[in-house]
């Protein structure tokens, strides 16, 4: 790592391109055959409970916590440890090289679940033998075809009735962080599609003159005040333990312009770490979206949102008496503060999560902004399961691993000596 380091970009360029793209590709393969001997540890932690140890209660909550592992990543690589487990051919190809990672996921998926042993072993043979021959799409082709083969197709019930189609919607967050976006794709039963039509089309109206929109951008808009009818109507179920609605955590200067008479906060205390993850932007949701100082000024006048009020370091303007129950104005303070679950390496967003007490209720804790932190229900498990703790520090909730089992040495939980 030092001789690499030590060569400066300077050095790069003189070497040429033929010497970057070798040595490109020679730390890549470096990395793979890393890969495979990190999968091979991961799988004998994983066998033998490992994740006990550290006080968490599953391998994919020790990636999460201690290495810093989203969801989908920490989740990916057990279920690929797990799966090379039954594949020692594969996985020693990898750690020889000869195979890249994405290769041995594709093997892996479509491998593992054979069940009898020795037609996986000669399957594991063969796709070493043929893969490096192929591109990955042949590949991927290629273990499909052996899979179709090997794994026998579950029974159908001849009396079963057909299952009536099941719709599903996916809205996903994308863009650029000054540009974000989402996109919604999905498919409708015959039903549904149809009320979301009617629905959509009576809130698009008929069009005026001199409309610029298409008939798409006419449906977009319509879409969200259809979302707006929602959130105010009394219907929905409650999340987080309050009725669904819009939170937007506003600056309190970026409001002031036409809202002179908020209250003043108290100065700021110099807190480095919120300062650090205070939105550039005037105004943002609780997912981090941010808005623009006239757009913050537009929707702050919306009836349908809960505005959180803030200068300086995310510091709320008001968060009303303590009660024994977290009330709506006073969770809404915490989101403003943590915006996510708390723990470690999770990121799960402020409607999955509920508010905590650090100092229980009935140890006399108080229910105030510097006694509650956001906890997922799984993480809020851990807490009281494994013997983590948390703690304020400088306004802010931590977990502190339990004090008879340190994190391991290379950790990325963010503790302090």
């Amino acid at each position: 790592m030092t001789a690499l380091d030590d060569e400066g970009d300077g050095a790069l360029l003189d070497a040429g391109v033929g010497y970057l793209a070798e040595q490109f590709l020679a730390l890549e393969r470096l990395s793979e055959m890393l890969d495979a001997q990190k999968l091979r540890r991961l799988a004998v932690f994983d066998r033998v409970g490992g994740a006990t140890a550290v006080r968490c209660r599953s391998t994919k909550g020790f990636l999460r916590t201690h290495a810093q592992m989203g969801q989908g990543h920490a989740n990916r690589l057990v279920n690929l440890a797990r799966d090379l487990d039954k594949l020692p051919t594969i996985r020693q190809a990898q750690a020889d090289g000869s195979l890249s990672t994405d290769q041995v996921e594709i093997l892996a998926k479509e491998l593992a679940p054979i069940e009898d042993t020795a037609a996986r072993h000669a399957a594991e043979v063969l796709m070493v033998e043929q893969t490096p021959k192929l591109h990955l799409a042949h590949v991927r082709q290629a273990a499909k075809q052996i899979h179709a083969h090997l794994v026998p197709e579950q029974d159908a019930d001849a009396t079963a009735v057909p299952a009536v189609f099941q719709s599903w919607v996916k809205l996903s967050a994308t863009g650029t962080s000054d540009r974000p976006f989402w996109v919604l794709s999905g498919e409708l039963s015959p039903v549904a599609g149809e009320k979301l039509r009617v629905a959509l089309e009576a809130a698009m109206g008929t069009p005026v003159e001199g409309e610029t929109r298409t008939h798409s951008e006419r449906m977009g808009d319509a879409m969200e005040s259809v979302a707006d009818l929602a959130l105010g109507s009394d219907r929905l179920p409650t999340t987080g333990g309050q009725r669904p609605h819009l939170t937007l955590i506003a600056d309190l200067d970026a409001l002031r312009t036409t809202c002179p008479t908020h209250p003043v906060l108290a100065s700021d205390d110099g807190d480095e770490l919120s300062g650090l993850l205070r939105p550039k932007a005037a105004a943002t949701t609780t997912r981090g979206y941010q808005l623009p100082a006239w757009q913050a000024r537009k929707e702050a006048c919306d009836c349908q949102l809960r505005v959180i009020l803030a200068r300086g370091q995310d510091k709320p303007v008001s968060i009303g008496r303590a009660t024994r129950t977290v009330p709506a104005h006073l969770r809404d303070a915490v989101v403003a503060r943590d915006r996510h679950c708390v723990w470690p390496g999770c990121d799960r967003p402020p409607t999955w999560c509920e508010a905590h007490h650090v100092t229980h209720w009935a140890d006399g804790g108080e229910t105030s902004l510097d006694n509650l932190a956001l906890l997922c229900n799984e993480h809020h498990t851990d807490l009281h399961q494994t013997g983590w703790e948390l703690e304020i520090r400088n306004g802010r909730p931590h977990a502190v691993p339990p004090p008879d089992t340190p994190p391991p040495p290379n950790t990325r939980y963010p503790h302090h000596n």
